[in-house]
């Protein structure tokens, strides 16, 4: 896509947060007061320690739990349910994949339960898999794959589902660091490909460093909010041994410390 295109495409709000509270059981506040804006085509990173809402966050955008309080508009609707607009790619793909079907079948499945003919569901899975790298394993199952192929199935077959947004809820998380780092690059050359928005949760610096265009660092919970937003205005590919990636480092480090 031009850049003048996507210039267009980002000037547009594809996720809209005010005053988003949750809470479980009404208890303590998880998150509180959480205000957050993301334009289409963005890559957007949700930083912070285990345990302060990350995936809460990501789970109230994809509409798998009701908020308490607040506005949640997504694509200038609100959201209250899951819908075809965004779709999740989850830590564990063993849990995500269909372990009976091949690579083929698992990135078709939800185009053929919406009934998308043969035809049209063979030109997708075909143009997924190879976009994600796995031309000549069609016929694989899941139990033949490494962890990060499985990894780049689970991608294929949101992706096939044409979604607008991506749900990332630390998708690399279980990955050895070698499979990690791979899995990183071919995600932003895939986001470039696609200029899909994505909202991507992790609680390493380094990695949200490597990945976001804006990184949300959110604050210890309980009563978790994003706390500042970082603008990354570095060129990919990124390298951590720059000078301005490990000043970000520092700066980012610092709300930890």
């Amino acid at each position: 896509m031009s850049t003048i295109m996507e210039e267009v495409l980002k000037s547009t709000e594809a996720i809209s947060i005010s005053g988003l509270s949750k809470t479980f059981n009404n208890d303590l506040y998880v998150l509180e007061d959480v205000n957050l804006t993301i334009k289409s085509g963005e890559f957007f990173i949700l930083l912070g320690p285990s345990g302060c809402g990350k995936s809460t966050l990501l789970n109230l955008i994809a509409g798998f739990i009701e908020k308490t309080s607040g506005d949640l508009i997504v694509d200038n609707e609100n959201v209250n349910r899951p819908g075809r607009n965004r779709g999740v790619v989850f830590q564990q793909a063993d849990s995500a994949l269909f372990p009976w079907l091949t690579v083929k079948e698992n990135v078709e499945f939800g185009l053929k339960m919406k009934k998308t003919p043969k035809e049209i569901r063979n030109e997708a899975s075909t143009r997924f898999i190879e976009l994600v790298g796995l031309k000549g394993h069609e016929n694989k199952f899941p139990r033949e794959l490494s962890g990060g192929m499985k990894q780049r199935v689970q991608l294929a077959r949101v992706l096939a589902n044409d979604p607008d947004i991506l749900l990332m809820d630390e998708p690399f998380g279980a990955l050895d660091a070698m499979t990690r780092r791979t899995m990183q690059k071919e995600l932003v050359r895939i986001w470039r490909e696609t200029n899909k928005t994505v909202i991507f949760v992790t609680h390493d610096i380094q990695e949200a460093l490597l990945l976001g265009e804006k990184i949300g660092v959110m604050s210890v919970g309980p009563s978790s909010k994003i706390d500042t937003i970082y603008e990354i205005p570095l060129s990919y590919p990124r390298n951590f041994a720059d000078k301005e990636f490990n000043l970000f480092y520092q700066k980012i480090q610092s709300h930890f410390d």
